[in-house]
């Protein structure tokens, strides 16, 4: 089995697990991303010298599966941040989990032993008598791998899942919802001691003091903060000017805090993909025939345990039908050139 490769697009939580999955028994996995690097809605990112989770700040487990999982792994601690509401309601604690030293420390991981190719922008997937072919948007051939499991946003799915309308008919009406970030790096610390601010506010999602997260540094600051606009916000706002985006979201915090902050540095950024509505009850899609698959959480479960579940219930699957597709047939594979 050592020799069957398969390709994975997308190395966000439900590619990194599906991938694992599949290297633990033996096959060789491919990875291709758009991004530099891994994590997906996970994503880290620098600013100045410092490091922010600029995507999904924690996991909030809800299946005891989830949880026991999330617990067993090296890199991934507990985290009950001081919380309050927007207007200094003191609020019942939450218990979360978080990788560390980053978000994206945790698909780093469980990438290793995949072949990663990291801006690599797949445009086009389709089946051929040697398996499943790879090619760029550019129309480059990348490679022809055993299988291709695609685990991009569903608006991106749609194109890539053209060889199998009935699959990009599922993607098509799955409903995503943006989500503008704003990261911060302070020169002096805000006086009100709370990691987290959320709840009810015509702005805002939430106020994390991110670099108070384990294993997190503040690098040349004296803090940094995420600032997540909320869903309706966002989707209202989804056009509009970054820098405009960033001075709203700004001053609104500056008003919760109720002090003038000394910015030292700031980075807006739009996940246009943030969350996902469930496009359907699947857990997975498969094509045993064409040997291309799906695993996201646009599919029966939503957000980052929704991606989990989605890529393990796919991974029990595969297991099975590659498995059986190898011993009845002469293709050997071996990835990349």
């Amino acid at each position: 089995m050592r020799h069957q490769s398969v390709a994975v697009i997308g190395a966000g939580l439900a590619g990194a697990t599906l991938t694992q999955r599949l290297l633990e028994v033996g096959y060789q996995v491919t990875v291709y991303e758009k991004s530099r690097g891994t994590g997906g809605r996970q994503a880290s990112s620098g600013l100045a010298e410092a490091t922010v989770d600029f995507g999904a700040p924690w996991f909030e487990p809800v299946s005891d599966k989830f949880r026991n999982w999330l617990e067993d792994r090296p890199e991934i601690r507990r985290f009950i941040p001081p919380h309050r509401d927007f207007t200094g309601l003191k609020l019942d604690p939450i218990s979360v989990y978080l990788a560390s030293p980053k978000q994206s420390t945790l698909t780093r991981n469980l990438l290793e032993g995949a072949v990663f190719c990291s801006s690599s922008r797949v445009g086009k997937v389709y089946p051929c008598p040697e398996g499943v072919t790879v090619e760029s948007d550019s129309g480059q051939l990348l490679n022809t791998h055993q299988a291709v499991i695609i685990t991009t946003p569903a608006l991106q799915a749609e194109v890539l899942l053209s060889a199998i309308p009935r699959f990009a008919e599922v993607a098509k009406f799955a409903e995503s919802i943006p989500a503008w970030v704003v990261a911060l790096g302070l020169r002096r610390r805000a006086r009100k001691s709370v990691e987290l601010f959320s709840g009810r506010h015509p702005l805002l999602a939430r106020a994390i003091r991110d670099s108070n997260k384990p294993g997190r540094s503040a690098g040349p600051f004296a803090e940094t903060w995420l600032l997540e606009a909320n869903p309706q916000w966002s989707e209202a706002h989804r056009d509009s000017d970054p820098k405009q985006v960033g001075a709203d979201l700004i001053k609104a915090f500056q008003a919760i805090m109720e002090e003038p902050l000394e910015i030292a540095a700031l980075r807006t950024h739009r996940w246009l993909y943030a969350r996902h509505r469930s496009a359907g009850s699947e857990e997975y899609l498969w094509c045993p025939e064409n040997r291309i698959g799906v695993c996201s959480d646009w599919l029966r479960w939503t957000g980052s345990e929704g991606a989990w579940l989605s890529a393990n219930h796919l991974a029990d699957k595969l297991l099975t039908s590659l498995k059986t597709f190898s011993s009845h047939s002469s293709i050997n594979l071996d990835g990349l050139p």
